[in-house]
């Protein structure tokens, strides 16, 4: 490395220390950062001029002094720059523009059309875009890109789905599509990743570093965060949770063709499935009343409402697949040994009757030295988890300073690693 490219290169690294101390302080003046980041005060404050610059850092008044002048406090600033994150499900394109710290501004909801294959689709995602840059007005310029949340296996090296069961996409290039028709930076993730980073920088993760989310919808997935990094995997695509299998001599087929996965017993298709073959052999139940007869209707939110209201046949069932869940937790625990576990999806909705039967079946199964201290909590956001994780892929740049507006952290060369040290 050059010693140019190497003074680029710590400099980037101080500016994004820099920042995260204001972030993580509802204020505080230069000095302070200087002495907990070990940086100079001229490195500490060339480095605040060029954040305000971006918008990032704005100055909020003086504080108090121990001596001498009164300090000029600081903070992180999100009301000027702007972010779109797209929950792109398969019944809705759910959109929203948000500030950095994830206040939605507007927000923006159309079918999502699954049948009319991949470009209508993302020609769709397009419009809601659109209609959310429009609330913008002459703000365009401050909006640091679109984040996506998106169902399937993702390949990050290849930066495409590999496959997507619930749009019946194989080798989609969302990229590729939108990169053409867009003039503002995208990115897209596996869903359930996304759902975890949203708890990082928004939800629990403000407490914890150390957690997992687990998505428990039509399909169920893991989003790993360890030491506040998400897992990824060789190719970026670990956390195929849903696909561990729980029971090896299971007649039920998984989407993945597979017998038994997890995903198969647990998620809101497999609990609707089991439901309905349960009705087709003749039992009976509320749940006939629910569908209107009809058990291609059926669902896995009226199981779970039958459940509550204590119909038998739904109470087995949706029993049987929160405890098939609380042993997939359970040895999740087991390997990651986490800070605590958060549950998301549609099928977390059910409250107590999921939360309860998951708890009791990991205090029964996980190891108790490594379980009894982790914490098993519904997602910050609820329904929201999985839009407000897309507006997080997003702050991770704007954090990690890859969508840097200004040219001024290239034109700089003052930082030298025996100037400033690494902590």
């Amino acid at each position: 490395m050059s010693p140019k490219a190497s003074a680029q290169y710590i400099l980037k690294l101080n500016t994004r220390k820099v920042l995260k101390f204001i972030r993580d302080n509802p204020s505080i003046s230069r000095a302070e950062i200087s002495r907990r980041t070990g940086l100079s005060a001229p490195t500490v404050s060339r480095i605040v001029d060029d954040l305000i610059e971006d918008g990032l850092v704005e100055e909020i008044g003086v504080g108090s002094s121990n001596g001498g002048r009164r300090p000029n406090l600081l903070r992180f600033c999100p009301d000027n720059n702007f972010i779109i994150g797209i929950d792109l499900g398969t019944t809705n394109i759910y959109g929203v523009l948000a500030n950095l710290e994830a206040e939605i501004l507007a927000e923006e909801k159309i079918p999502t059309r699954v049948e009319e294959g991949f470009k209508a689709v993302m020609d769709r995602t397009i419009d809601v875009i659109e209609k959310l840059r429009g609330h913008l007005e002459k703000k365009q310029k401050h909006l640091n890109g679109v984040g996506m949340a998106v169902a399937g296996l993702i390949n990050k090296k290849r930066n495409i789905v590999e496959f997507s069961p619930n749009f019946h996409w194989h080798e989609a290039d969302i990229l590729g599509y939108l990169g053409q028709r867009l003039d503002v930076p995208v990115c897209f993730d596996n869903v359930t990743r996304v759902m975890a980073l949203g708890e990082l920088f928004y939800g629990v993760g403000r407490k914890y570093k150390n957690f997992i989310c687990v998505n428990v919808g039509y399909g169920i997935g893991a989003g790993i965060i360890v030491n506040g990094q998400p897992l990824l995997g060789t190719h970026g695509m670990s956390g195929e949770f849903g696909h561990i299998t729980l029971e090896k001599d299971s007649k039920i087929q998984c989407y993945c063709g597979n017998f038994g996965c997890l995903e198969a017993l647990s998620s809101g298709n497999g609990i609707a499935r089991a439901a309905r073959l349960e009705l087709e052999s003749g039992a009976r139940s509320i749940l006939l009343d629910m569908c209107q007869g009809n058990l291609e209707q059926l669902t896995a939110e009226m199981v779970a409402n039958a459940a509550k209201q204590g119909d038998a046949l739904a109470w087995n069932v949706f029993h049987r697949a929160a405890e098939y869940l609380g042993i997939g937790i359970s040895a999740l625990i087991n390997l990651f040994n986490p800070e605590a576990i958060v549950l998301g999806g549609g099928v977390t909705q059910a409250g107590d009757i999921l939360f309860d039967t998951v708890r009791s079946t990991v205090k029964a199964r996980a190891l108790s030295k490594i379980s009894r201290e982790v914490e098993i909590l519904p997602a910050t956001f609820g329904q929201k988890a999985a839009v407000m994780g897309a507006v997080s892929l997003i702050m991770q740049k704007v954090l990690n300073l890859e969508y840097k507006k200004s040219e001024k952290l290239k034109e700089h060369s003052y930082f030298s690693l025996s100037a400033d040290k690494e902590s």
